[in-house]
């Protein structure tokens, strides 16, 4: 899942980035969506990550996950190729 982790660490380094140049949420949003497309966060998230660069000093804040307690999620290649069809709504019957 590194490369996902890779995406959502450039995506906040975009979203700090227009927050600093006073970029709407909705607006930083509409253009991830064209540049990422189904790989984009939500728009519910960007707004998280606008608020969260605002309360902290822009450029110096920590755009990594935090720390979650409980065991990490994991998944077989087949589960995980499974669980993709279905969110993309490609319902395959096997």
């Amino acid at each position: 899942m590194k490369v996902f982790s890779d995406v959502r660490f450039k995506q906040r380094t975009v979203i700090e980035f227009l927050t600093t140049e006073k970029v709407p949420p909705i607006e930083v949003h509409r253009r991830m969506q064209a540049v990422y497309g189904d790989q984009r966060i939500d728009v519910s998230t960007v707004r998280h990550w606008v608020r969260r660069f605002k309360d902290g000093e822009l450029g110096h804040a920590d755009l990594g996950d935090k720390t979650q307690s409980g065991r990490p999620v994991t998944a077989s290649g087949q589960l995980q190729d499974r669980a993709e069809e279905l969110t993309r709504g490609h319902f395959v019957e096997k």
